[in-house]
């Protein structure tokens, strides 16, 4: 019932407002991924990354918070239906807001949606060109997809933003030139 009131008063609120733009911060983001990529052990990649999550986990406003916070919430509880719900009306509020594009990506992919995941994270990456889960997401879809040459172009992109991240042991060699 908690539940069926939260989407009431959502979508009644999100009638009546429109998702803010973001703030521009240009600087503390390239701050961050420049941490990522010159993070010179374990502990300290895995606290850039953390970082650049909570960064990229801030909404616009209080609605499209709750709403990600929810969506999270229903996709660690594996109820991925009720995640695409709330992430795909969070993606219609904040069109602009790239974490909630790659959520719902995420969602759709939980549930082997796999054209709807690349949809989304398409979407991500036009606004977060650096969100190496997207950009690794897309090597994992593409890889199930047994698209492997594709999957490798994106998985060399995400390492290049991201180092330290954990599908890089699935990079190939590369022969005969670097395709990033």
């Amino acid at each position: 019932m908690k539940w069926l009131v939260l989407t009431f008063i959502l979508s009644a609120t999100q009638v009546m407002a429109a998702c803010p733009a973001l703030p521009i911060q240009s600087e503390k983001r390239a701050d961050l991924l420049q941490h990522l990529k010159t993070a010179d052990t374990y502990n300290k990649g895995a606290a850039a990354i953390a970082s650049m999550w909570k960064f990229w986990r801030v909404a616009p406003d209080e609605i499209a918070q709750e709403m990600l916070d929810n969506g999270l919430s229903s996709i660690h509880m594996a109820d991925y239906i009720a995640a695409e719900d709330v992430l795909g009306r969070l993606a219609q509020y904040c069109p602009d807001y790239p974490e909630g594009h790659n959520q719902l990506a995420f969602a759709y992919f939980l549930q082997g949606k796999y054209d709807q995941s690349l949809a989304s994270l398409d979407r991500t990456l036009e606004l977060e060109p650096l969100q190496f889960g997207a950009l690794s997401g897309k090597a994992l879809i593409y890889q199930a997809q047994g698209r492997e040459d594709i999957a490798q172009v994106f998985l060399r992109r995400a390492v290049a933003v991201n180092p330290w991240l954990n599908e890089r042991f699935m990079l190939r060699p590369v022969q005969g030139g670097d395709d990033i």
